[in-house]
């Protein structure tokens, strides 16, 4: 079991998140002082996009890491305007807040798009490691935005697959 909430840790709620323990979710969602804790899993998250790209030299890096914070942010923002303009959910300042916070967490598992660096299989980490964002996504928009299921399936997507398409593009292009 995870520390509890009031003492954990980026570890622990990347840990968490990972394993789609709801409870991370539930505290990103409700807590704005896990803000530094959900900007450094972003900020790790695409220097790991960049040095999975170290194939193509430093400039893969720096166009890897460029695409992966935009591709999160393309993630975050398209999930929350499908999120209001399909799904009536409010737009407010604390539903972008509590959206883009348990995004960050989500976004755990691009750590290991570091092993797309790793030839042969690359490519196929880089699928595996999408897949597994896609669930955590899932997972997090439930407790950010208070949909069914199928609502939060259709969220994720959104947000997921511009992410998805402009990782995929980078890859074939470095």
């Amino acid at each position: 079991m995870i520390a509890s909430a009031s003492k954990r840790s980026i570890i622990d709620r990347m840990v968490g998140a990972a394993l789609l323990e709801p409870e991370p979710y539930q505290e990103a969602a409700l807590a704005p002082s896990i803000r530094t804790q959900a900007i450094l899993v972003v900020i790790v998250s695409s220097i790991a996009v960049g040095l999975g790209s170290l194939g193509a030299g430093p400039v893969g890096f720096v166009l890897g890491a460029i695409a992966g914070r935009a591709g999160w942010g393309v993630y975050v923002f398209a999930a929350y305007r499908v999120a209001i303009a399909r799904f009536q959910v409010p737009p407010s300042a604390t539903i972008w807040g509590s959206t883009w916070r348990v995004l960050a967490l989500a976004s755990t598992p691009r750590l290991f798009l570091v092993f797309t660096l790793v030839p042969g299989i690359g490519f196929l980490v880089g699928l595996a490691v999408h897949a597994w964002l896609l669930i955590t996504t899932v997972s997090a928009l439930r407790p950010a935005l208070d949909l069914d299921t199928r609502p939060t399936i259709i969220v994720a997507l959104s947000g997921w697959l511009p992410m998805f398409l402009l990782w995929a593009l980078v890859w074939l292009l470095i």
